[in-house]
C-alpha cells in the first residue's frame, strides 16, 4: 500500500500511502535501434508533432494506421512522401492489423494514385545526416532482414525528414513494477485479470489504458479507465452498474468480470479475441473504418457468411465527393443478420458507428431493405449494400 515515487529532477524519494493504485502511464512510440531520433529532422510519431518547418519530401517506415495517416497528412500538404515496409505487400500489410481486404486494397489504391511512392520489402539502414538542415538526409534502403536488395531497387532515398511509424510500448520501464510483483508481457504491457487488476501480491493494483498494451486507442483507454475505477471503489459510482459487480473484495471479484454491451471484457486477451469490442477507424483521405466481423471471421464462427459491397459511385453524394469509397456487408445468409461492417471512403469513421449500432442490435438486411434514407447521404449505401446482398 506504498508507493515510492522519484523525481527526475532529484534524488529525494517521496512515499505515497495509497489502499488502491491506478497504473495509466500510457505509451510511447517504440524507436528502431539505430535511428538517429533528434526531434528536427528524424522523428518518431509522438515528436513529428514539434515539427517546425514543412518538409518538401519525407520518408516514413511502417505500414499500419498511424504510418498511412501522415502519409496522406503530409502529401496533401505536398510534400513528396516515401513509405518504407518490410512487407512485399502493402495491401497484405493493412489485412494484418485487422482491415478488409477489399478496403485494404481500396486505401493502397489511394496512396499510389496520390503520388505516394512505397518500397516494398525494404528497411532502412545508415543515416546521413548533414549539419545543414538546407541538405537532404540520405538514408540507405536494406532488403527486409538488413541483406543487400535485389539488382534495380533503390539502395538509397534522399529527403528533408524522416518519421518511425512502427507502433507503439507502453510506459513501465521506469516503474520497477516487477519488485511490487506485478507482471509485464513480452512488450511491457502489464498484465492484468478480467477486472484490469495486476499481479501485485495485495491484489489491490489496477491498470487502464495504452500501459495495458494493444489496441493503443483513446476510445477503449477510457472504457478502460471506468471498468478498472469500477472493479476498484464498487458500482457505486454509476447508478447502471449491473448486479453482479456489487461487492469490492478481492474474493467476490472473483466472481464476475465486468463487460461490454456484448458481453466481452476490457482486458487485452478479451479485446483481442473479440471483433464486436470496439470500432477501428484510420484518419486518413480516404478514411477507413470497421466494426464486427469480416467474412472469415464469421465463417470461422460458425456462420454461413456472405458479403457484399456498395460502391460510393452508386449514391449521388458519393459521386459527387468519393467515387473510390466503398460500404460493405458481412451477413448470416439464412437470417439475413448483419455480422461486419467495413468502409473505405468520406466520413468512414462517421458512417460505422451507424453500421455498429446495425450489429450490435442484431438488425438484418431485411431491416436496412425496408428502411427509408434521405436522399444524397451516404446512409445510403447501407440500403445499397443490403440490395446487392441479394444478388445471386
Amino acid at each position: 500500500d506504498s508507493l515510492l515515487v522519484e523525481r527526475e529532477d532529484s534524488v529525494a524519494i517521496t512515499t505515497v500511502k495509497a489502499k488502491k493504485i491506478l497504473i495509466a502511464t500510457g505509451s510511447s512510440p517504440f524507436r528502431p535501434a539505430g535511428v538517429p531520433f533528434d526531434g528536427e529532422r528524424v522523428f518518431d510519431s509522438d515528436s513529428i508533432n514539434t515539427l517546425t518547418f514543412l518538409p518538401k519530401s519525407i520518408v516514413i517506415t511502417g505500414s499500419g494506421i498511424i504510418a498511412v495517416e501522415f502519409a496522406k497528412i503530409f502529401r496533401n500538404l505536398g510534400a513528396e512522401v516515401t513509405i518504407v515496409i518490410r512487407d512485399m505487400s502493402p495491401r497484405k500489410a493493412l489485412q494484418k492489423i485487422g482491415l478488409d481486404t477489399d478496403v485494404a486494397a481500396t486505401l493502397v489504391a489511394d496512396l499510389v494514385r496520390s503520388g505516394i511512392k512505397i518500397e516494398r520489402g525494404a528497411q532502412v539502414g545508415e543515416f546521413t545526416v548533414p549539419s545543414s538542415p538546407r541538405t537532404p538526409l540520405s538514408i540507405e534502403l536494406k532488403a527486409k532482414g538488413g541483406g543487400p536488395r535485389a539488382p534495380g531497387l533503390a539502395t538509397e532515398v534522399k529527403c528533408d525528414a524522416y518519421l518511425a511509424a512502427v507502433g507503439r510500448k507502453p510506459n513501465t520501464n521506469n516503474l520497477n513494477v516487477r519488485s511490487a510483483g506485478i507482471e509485464v508481457d513480452s512488450y511491457g504491457g502489464i498484465v492484468v485479470d478480467c477486472h484490469l487488476r495486476a499481479t501485485a501480491k495485495q491484489g489491490n493494483v489496477f491498470a487502464a489504458g495504452d500501459v495495458l498494451g494493444r489496441p493503443f486507442l483513446a476510445s477503449v483507454g477510457a472504457a478502460q479507465a471506468k471498468t478498472s475505477v469500477i472493479s476498484m471503489f464498487g458500482p457505486g459510482l454509476e447508478a447502471t452498474a449491473t448486479a453482479n459487480a456489487e461487492a469490492t473484495t478481492n474474493e467476490t471479484l472473483e466472481e464476475s468480470c465486468p463487460t461490454n454491451d456484448l458481453g466481452g471484457g476490457f482486458d487485452p486477451t478479451s479485446l483481442a479475441n473479440n471483433p464486436l469490442a470496439f470500432p477501428v477507424g484510420v484518419w486518413s483521405s480516404p478514411e477507413a473504418a470497421w466494426y464486427g466481423y469480416s467474412i472469415q471471421q464469421a465463417k470461422e464462427q460458425g456462420y454461413d457468411a456472405g458479403e457484399a459491397t456498395a460502391l460510393y459511385v452508386e449514391c449521388l453524394r458519393g459521386r459527387v465527393f468519393d467515387p473510390n469509397g466503398l460500404l460493405k456487408l458481412v451477413y448470416d445468409k439464412p437470417s439475413g443478420l448483419i455480422l461486419g461492417v467495413h468502409i473505405c471512403g468520406q466520413d468512414g469513421c462517421e458512417l460505422i458507428h451507424y453500421g455498429m449500432e446495425l450489429v450490435k442490435g442484431r438488425r438484418t438486411v431485411q431491416d436496412l431493405l425496408t428502411s427509408l434514407y434521405s436522399a444524397v447521404t451516404f446512409h445510403e449505401l447501407y440500403r445499397i449494400a443490403a440490395q446487392n446482398c441479394l444478388d445471386p
